[in-house]
């Protein structure tokens, strides 16, 4: 009896393959999934070409540099001596004139005194000996003497005078301090070497008024650029400003006439023509040379935006909810990108297209 059921089993899963049957409809859920992932929509992103409007200038160079302050001083005492008194900090704000700092003078002021008493009574005594010489009692030789002696104290009294100011620190020029080197009690000197690298200097002082850019531009791109063109400045520092980043406008002041031979560069200072309270010296900027303006629309396109196909010039855009390379003709370059034509500033362009994209494929634009 068991033999006969047992041999009834055998002849079923002979006539029914069961596991054949699985591994087929596994097969068959594969190469469906498969077609269905080839053939489902490649998600991609999009956005509109940069439109240049009619009467925008046109964006000639880019350069990058920092802000420098044109009227910069290192301040340092004319003598030698100890600090007394100092009347600014870090941000002080000082009057061409202003006194600053004070060293420690009482030799000099006490030098100073004598000298003043001694002038007094010379004056007097060319008083009376005037008055002698009238009455005939005095000889007119010596009240020439006396009227000399008291011109070399006079002279003597203004050395000692100079030499009282030379102990008082003055500011130059108005501006901001924005750096104090040394504190009260501190002994200073005459800077020997001056700017940046004076030794023993009391403060540096910054006219905020003579803020500008200095950058470097390529040799091959200096032709371009003539004296007192307009130029865009973007400052690294206002770029995360809760308003957004602020577009300077400004104007080049000058190109120097020299050339550094190991980065084939020349110096271009750029002006502000307007300012932000919030710029300081040392800040990074970014500086756009603008051109004569556009008569008509320009679109602009990336340099990655354009692919060249057997000779001719394309951009991946979204049409009708597949992808197309549409044909663009190249007419300009500029530190933006590419001046086109072929295309309309509505167009949805396809950013960084995957690479084995194809014309007429489906695509779904990713939400932004």
């Amino acid at each position: 009896m068991a033999e006969a059921q047992a041999s009834k089993k055998s002849v079923i899963r002979r006539r029914f393959p069961w596991g054949w049957l699985v591994l087929g409809l596994i097969g068959v859920l594969v190469v469906g999934g498969f077609m269905a992932q080839k053939n489902a929509p490649v998600q991609v992103s999009t956005v509109p070409p940069t439109v240049f409007k009619a009467g925008e200038r046109n964006p000639l160079v880019t350069a990058s540099g920092y802000i420098v302050a044109r009227t910069r001083a290192t301040l340092s005492s004319k003598v030698l001596g100890r600090i007394s008194w100092l009347g600014v900090q870090e941000g002080s704000h000082v009057q061409q004139g202003q006194v600053i700092a004070k060293l420690e003078a009482p030799d000099l002021v006490a030098s100073r005194n004598a000298v003043a008493s001694q002038l007094a009574q010379t004056e007097l005594d060319v008083g009376r000996s005037q008055k002698l010489v009238k009455d005939g009692i005095l000889d007119q030789a010596s009240l020439d003497r006396q009227v000399n002696l008291a011109k070399q104290q006079t002279e003597q009294l203004k050395y000692q005078d100079a030499l009282l100011e030379s102990m008082s620190l003055r500011a130059p020029f108005t501006g901001v301090v924005t750096q104090k080197l040394s504190e009260v009690g501190e002994t200073v000197a005459p800077g020997s070497a001056g700017g940046a690298n004076a030794i023993n200097a009391i403060a540096v002082l910054v006219d905020f008024n003579s803020l500008e850019v200095e950058v470097e531009v390529n040799e091959g791109s200096i032709a371009k650029l003539k004296k007192g063109m307009p130029a865009e400045i973007r400052v690294d520092a206002l770029e995360g400003r809760k308003d957004g980043a602020k577009v300077l406008k400004g104007q080049l002041r000058e190109i120097y006439p020299s050339s550094n031979r190991q980065k084939a560069v020349i110096i271009v200072r750029v002006a502000f023509v307007e300012k932000d309270p919030l710029l300081v010296p040392d800040m990074g900027a970014k500086v756009t040379f603008l051109g004569d303006a556009y008569t008509q629309d320009v679109v602009v396109l990336g340099r990655e935006q354009v692919v060249k196909r057997n000779g001719q010039s394309f951009a991946w855009a979204v049409a009708d909810g597949t992808a197309v390379l549409k044909p663009v003709l190249v007419n300009a370059e500029n530190p933006i990108g590419l001046e086109v034509s072929g295309i309309g500033a509505d167009t949805q362009l396809i950013v960084a297209p995957p690479e084995n994209l194809k014309a007429g494929a489906k695509v779904s634009v990713k939400a932004k």
